[in-house]
């Protein structure tokens, strides 16, 4: 009897763990999808994320009782990271791979690392309060954090004066973060004496003296502490060159299935970096590869104080620095950095804060596409960086023959083949090549080309009243590339930006894009019998707009007029597919 009541209860404790099992999981798929606007946002996510979760370390288990046997549970998350510490424990390389009985080598569950460079003496106890708990959802998320403290403001030749302030710190920090013991705190550790310098190169000597930590759910804290081989002292060092150093040894020394750096986060009070066009708010999000020499000298222009100017430029240079090598060492641009502020990081909501939202979604919390001159259009003190794609754009401004698309295919400068399965790809139809190119060789307006024919669109001068208007011909973005954040923000504002002055488009009222192109526009119509929307947009809808021919003086805006034009021509244009 006794041994039955055992098993019994054993059962019943069994089932109010999987209860809470089930419920954790299912509260956090439900927080996942309230959090991403699209299902492929949502599935880029778990991809990426789900192997992660493990809802059973937080539990007491008991493993005698465990329903999977021991090759089976080598899959699991927490038991990878207990194989790999102990391989270091053992001076055994934890990089090779891992097989079970029948040589069939297992995926590894790579650690998905995120990078803060906090500046320490601004923050308030109650924004401590806060960012402890973005870390701590950002761990629920599958992030794996580790903390750079930012003490930019000591004089680097005093290391002894300030070593003890810098301790007191690091161990208030530990009590921000919370008590170890306690249940559902935030469980950190400090880290120090990694780094050395030899003839102004630093290294890090201890890779396991990260990642061990990271392996047992701890969130470690660096002190911008080097040791200098020469002088046989303790340094301080700049936070930039440290941040710069630990991607370096992470990326050198660890295998691609085994670490993955994910985001670089800049806490600083400053916020992100300041924008002209957006009133001195914050650049949403920057293509590294297309902007970063622009907002260089935008910043020099003189709008902000030089002082902070710097501060900016410095924080600018060292992302574009890591992520630039973080492509290069990993081969692709999933690596974001994002600039913000710790009243903004201690936001505790997954739609209002924007590092996690970058998590869940990869991308700012609004589109930088949006005009900027529009009430609705918020104001941000974060930016959202990635190294991002290299960006043609072509227009008669810039060509030193007549300015046609015979001329750009023979010149070598576009590729007919390309450009054409582009757009075939990306409209899932065929495009009638001939009548269509030969349409708009002579009345080409600009032509834009991302990445690797990745996306582009195609800007063309129509005519009505005997006035010229830009109409955006096609928009067109890869297949494989519908729905990567960021691509079409960074064509659709290369389109404003190459006719700010006036643009018009249409698309089938059918179209589900139709919303995307409404928030972007001044205005849209439509008539029953068509089967288009027509949009417009541009600075002379910033005049004074009159409806009534007899009432119109100099400088106002003939709407009329307009909407007469801009109903003629996409009404005129013929199908461009087959």
């Amino acid at each position: 009897m006794s041994k039955l009541s055992t098993l019994n209860r054993q059962f019943i404790s069994n089932l109010d763990t999987h209860k809470v099992i089930t419920d954790a999981k299912r509260n956090l798929i439900l927080s996942i999808l309230k959090s991403t606007t699209t299902k492929r946002e949502a599935k880029n996510y778990l991809t990426k994320y789900q192997n992660q979760f493990d809802f059973s370390s937080s539990l007491e288990f008991n493993r005698s009782i465990k329903s999977i046997n021991e090759q089976e549970s080598l899959t699991k998350r927490d038991i990878q990271r207990e194989l790999f510490i102990n391989r270091y424990l053992n001076r055994r390389n934890p990089f090779i791979n891992i097989y079970d009985n029948e040589e069939v080598k297992y995926k590894k569950i790579p650690l998905r690392i995120a990078l803060f460079k906090i500046k320490v003496p601004s923050i308030t106890p109650k924004e401590w309060q806060g960012i402890t708990e973005t870390f701590k959802r950002l761990i629920t998320f599958g992030i794996s954090p580790i903390i750079i403290l930012d003490y930019d403001h000591f004089p680097h030749d005093s290391f002894k004066h300030n070593e003890l302030y810098m301790i007191d710190v690091a161990n208030k920090l530990l009590n921000y973060l919370g008590k170890p013991e306690a249940e559902g705190d935030l469980k950190a550790t400090i880290a120090r004496s990694l780094f050395t310098s030899r003839d102004g190169v630093i290294t890090m000597d201890s890779l396991e003296s990260i990642l061990i930590p990271l392996y047992q759910g701890l969130v470690p804290i660096i002190q911008p502490f080097v040791y200098n081989a020469e002088t046989s002292y303790q340094e301080l060092i700049e936070p930039d060159n440290l941040l710069y150093s630990l991607s370096s040894a992470l990326l050198e020394r660890g295998s691609k299935d085994l670490l993955t750096i994910e985001k670089i986060v800049m806490i600083d009070p400053i916020g992100g970096i300041p924008s002209i066009e957006r009133n001195q708010s914050s650049h949403v999000f920057i293509n590294l590869s297309q902007e970063y020499s622009d907002i260089i000298s935008e910043l020099y222009i003189g709008h902000i104080e030089p002082k902070n100017r710097d501060l900016h430029l410095q924080n600018l240079n060292s992302m574009n620095n890591i992520l630039s090598f973080i492509n290069e060492k990993s081969g692709n641009d999933e690596a974001t950095g994002i600039i913000t502020t710790p009243e903004i990081m201690s936001i505790n909501s997954d739609e209002l804060n924007p590092i996690i939202y970058n998590v869940l979604t990869d991308r700012p919390i609004i589109s930088s596409s949006l005009p900027s001159s529009n009430t609705r259009t918020q104001r941000l003190s974060t930016s959202v960086i990635k190294k991002g794609v290299d960006v043609q754009i072509f227009d008669q401004d810039d060509y030193h023959r007549e300015f046609t698309l015979k001329n750009l295919f023979e010149d070598k400068l576009v590729d007919k083949d390309r450009l054409v399965a582009l757009m075939n790809d990306s409209f899932g139809k065929e495009l009638d090549v001939d009548s269509y190119l030969s349409r708009i060789n002579n009345d080409l307006a600009t032509l834009v080309i991302v990445g690797d024919y990745d996306g582009g669109a195609i800007i063309t001068w129509e005519y009505s009243q005997g006035e010229k208007i830009a109409y955006l011909d096609k928009f067109a973005i890869a297949k494989k590339n519908q729905g990567l954040p960021g691509l079409a923000d960074i064509i659709f504002k290369i389109i404003l930006q190459s006719h700010p002055n006036e643009l018009i488009w249409r698309s089938r009222k059918v179209n589900p894009v139709n919303k995307w192109y409404f928030e972007r526009c001044c205005g849209c119509m439509s008539s029953p019998e068509s089967q288009w929307k027509i949009f417009y947009t541009g600075e002379i809808f910033n005049k004074k707009i009159k409806r009534y021919d007899n009432k119109i003086v100099n400088g106002d805006l003939n709407i009329g007029k307009k909407l007469k034009q801009y109903s003629e021509i996409c009404e005129s244009i013929p199908p461009s597919f087959i």
